[in-house]
């Protein structure tokens, strides 16, 4: 192993919905701070984009995430920056809970874009060189995260246009077509990056420099939390069903304790109906015996 002298590679990921949900999407990646004059991708480019009519940002994120990995395997350790914590918590928080219930979520459902998620995980799981992800502030000045973000917005404004084709990764068509979103979509006969077969990209090895991130300052696959400081769409909808369900449990608590109460009160009705008559019948008799 030579990955201690190889230098990191960085990649920042966008993922983009013109209105989301369900409208024109777009995803990218940019590589840089990778030590080398020329990029460690295997297609030759420091960046690339795609997108399709229609979707979801999430999909986008994942998208992006899932070309990053697959256009950059190898031995040299591997930074993903993006400022997607949903992205961030598929790829290493969620994903062994979801494997072990076999891929349902905490409401027993199936996990949306899971096609995205395990081509995801088996990407960082088979590759040789480590996998970390950073989160950083969108839309704060970070020259690559502006740079992602414009490519897959202009992919989404041309697939928006007519002047672009749909171009995902296999498993992005399947979560796509497979989303409420994706009535009318067909995959195309040579959808990209097909699974399985998608072609591995050669060893790229760089000299030792100190381009990469601290592991203090970035997210590790194996066991550290992702950094961060917002709560991602799909965690916030969890807590919310989740509370909702318990609401439900308290309002069902609560009708069988009014229930409760309505029968103590029809009891304790009955029994001051039962002392009165009693002390009715004590007084008739008082009152007989000072009569005789």
């Amino acid at each position: 192993m030579e990955t201690d002298t190889q230098a990191a590679v960085t990649v920042s990921t966008d993922g983009s919905a013109l209105a989301n949900p369900n409208g024109p999407m777009g995803w990218a990646w940019a590589e840089h701070s990778s030590g080398s004059a020329s990029p460690a991708s295997s297609t030759g480019s420091s960046s690339d984009c795609g997108g399709a009519s229609n979707g979801t940002n999430q999909i986008g994120e994942l998208c992006a995430v899932l070309q990053a990995l697959r256009t950059h395997q190898g031995e040299y350790p591997l930074l993903i920056e993006t400022d997607s914590q949903y992205a961030i918590n598929c790829s290493t928080t969620w994903v062994a809970g979801w494997k072990k219930n076999g891929w349902k979520n905490s409401r027993h459902e199936p996990v949306k874009n899971s096609e995205l998620i395990r081509a995801i995980d088996a990407e960082i799981t088979n590759r040789r060189g480590p996998v970390k992800f950073k989160w950083v502030k969108g839309h704060a000045g970070n020259p690559y995260n502006e740079k992602v973000d414009g490519l897959a917005r202009g992919y989404a404004e041309k697939c928006r246009t007519g002047n672009a084709d749909g171009y995902l990764p296999y498993e992005g068509w399947q979560s796509l077509i497979s989303s409420e979103y994706g009535s009318g979509i067909h995959m195309p006969e040579d959808a990209a990056q097909v699974s399985d077969t998608g072609s591995a990209a050669p060893d790229t090895r760089f000299p030792a420099d100190n381009a990469g991130t601290s592991s203090a300052e970035s997210t590790s696959i194996k066991g550290a939390s992702p950094i961060s400081t917002e709560d991602s769409e799909s965690l916030v909808r969890e807590i919310i069903d989740s509370f909702a369900a318990a609401t439900q449990q308290f309002n069902a608590a609560a009708e069988r304790l009014k229930d409760s109460y309505e029968r103590m009160d029809s009891a304790a009705a009955k029994l001051d109906e039962t002392i009165r008559r009693i002390d009715d019948g004590t007084w008739d008799n008082g009152r007989q015996n000072t009569l005789f």
